[in-house]
């Protein structure tokens, strides 16, 4: 019922009761009449009219084109290493693939071309791998505790970063390159100056141990998925205990800030994915389709699409806006997957230590 309705039953329904003086009778009854000659009262309700529909404006906002996701093209296959793929990294030029495996190998590939740049050994398990912001560094963190900063141009060392305790499962640089952020089997996330080695701060809060880092792209936020489950948002210098955002129901495995730093998404052992709204903490989307433990996810640089690897042996693509299911590709065990930069290719390593480049048309 409209108010003009509403406020018509008082005075004609109720007349008796109200007690108004009789000029604002006489002013109200003459407003109700020009309501009612122009359309805007409707006294008599026509029970065969649909009710009206609110348009959000999410729903109206444009389409977007993923088209180009329906059918990737296998561009080539790689051969990294005889054991399982960990981590992959891509430059922030699209032009240079970094992998790292079981075994403690490092290579990097020309993804064009398919040229291999380098190939070396730590000797350790490698369990991640990232690109400084302007490509001339990699990072790495090992199943021994080290994080590992390496020069690309001199094929050097430069420095090693210790404090962790037990395994460093996940690396990633500021958006600035001048902070880096490590999360451990410890529990803890470290924040690090990459020019000097220095600790600058540890986060401690998280109950099991820290699956995943990634950092927003104001860098004023630091996101963590957890063994137990949970995630976790941390505002940096603040002394304000980090938020926590409860929805899955087995171990968080990847963590990611959108692009444009308003969503994140994690993939779960519960075999989901979640798209979480950043300023309320509700969750968008619930990606359903994989049948077990989601491990790897990846943003497309224009943040339309999520690409998701499972132990289901399948690599699924998503579309972020409708969380609808737009592809699926089968094959090998994948462990680890990422996007280029520029959308124009999708890097996914196996099991069996095989690299696939898919081309994105």
């Amino acid at each position: 019922m409209s108010s003009q309705t509403a406020f018509y039953r008082v005075l004609t329904e109720r007349g008796s009761e109200v007690n108004l003086p009789y000029p604002i009778k006489i002013l109200a009854f003459l407003a109700i009449a020009i309501l009612i000659s122009i359309g805007g009262c409707n006294t008599s309700p026509n029970t065969n009219e649909a009710p009206k529909q609110e348009v959000s404006i999410v729903d109206a906002a444009p389409t977007i084109d993923v088209s180009s996701w329906q059918k990737p093209q296998l561009l080539r296959s790689l051969n990294a290493d005889s054991t399982p793929i960990v981590s992959i990294a891509l430059s922030p030029d699209s032009k240079i693939i970094a992998v790292s495996s079981f075994s403690g190998k490092v290579n990097l590939w020309e993804i064009e071309s398919g040229e291999l740049l380098h190939s070396g050994s730590i000797g350790t398990e490698i369990r991640a791998i990232r690109f400084s912001p302007d490509g001339k560094t990699v990072v790495t963190g090992d199943a021994k505790s080290n994080i590992k900063l390496w020069d690309l141009a001199a094929g050097k060392l430069v420095r090693t970063f210790k404090g962790h305790q037990f395994s460093v499962e996940s690396v990633a640089y500021s958006p600035d390159g001048q902070t880096l952020a490590s999360g451990s089997w410890d529990k803890t996330i470290k924040l690090w100056e990459i020019a000097t080695g220095k600790l600058l701060q540890t986060l401690e809060g998280n109950q099991d141990m820290v699956t995943s880092v990634a950092f927003s792209p104001d860098q004023k936020l630091i996101v963590n998925g957890s063994y137990d489950g949970s995630i976790k948002l941390w505002q940096l210098n603040s002394p304000e205990s980090p938020r926590s955002f409860a929805g899955h129901f087995d171990p968080v495995y990847e963590v990611q800030f959108a692009p444009d730093g308003k969503m994140i998404a994690s993939s779960s052992g519960d075999n989901t994915i979640k798209l979480w709204e950043l300023s309320t903490g509700r969750i968008v989307h619930s990606f359903n389709g994989h049948t077990d433990i989601v491990k790897d996810i990846a943003f497309s640089g224009n943040g339309h699409i999520i690409a998701s690897t499972s132990s289901d042996k399948t690599i699924k693509i998503w579309n972020v806006a409708t969380g609808e299911m737009i592809n699926s590709l089968s094959g090998n065990f994948v462990t680890a997957l990422e996007i280029a930069p520029n959308d124009r290719f999708l890097v996914t390593g196996d099991r069996d230590g095989q690299i696939q480049i898919w081309q994105i048309e």
